[in-house]
């Protein structure tokens, strides 16, 4: 699993709503509770991409719209 963590919530909402607008990327992730462990100055909701292939389309997407994630994590 690749897990997409972010400072908050609101960033969350935003990154999932910028890659719900793109077309060829929109059903490539889903919202999660972050795991444990994670580290303690992220949010408790994270991203996690759905298939491997599309993390970097997905990095992409929400380099260009200005949410970066704060972590990219493989668990």
């Amino acid at each position: 699993r690749t897990i997409l963590t972010f400072s908050t919530l609101h960033q969350v909402l935003a990154a999932e709503k910028t890659l719900r607008n793109s077309e060829a990327i929109k059903n490539s992730v889903r919202p999660t509770p972050t795991p444990p462990g994670l580290g303690s100055a992220i949010c408790g909701m994270s991203l996690e991409v759905l298939e491997k292939a599309n993390q970097q389309a997905v990095l992409d997407c929400l380099s260009k719209g200005g949410l970066n994630p704060v972590g990219v994590f493989e668990v």
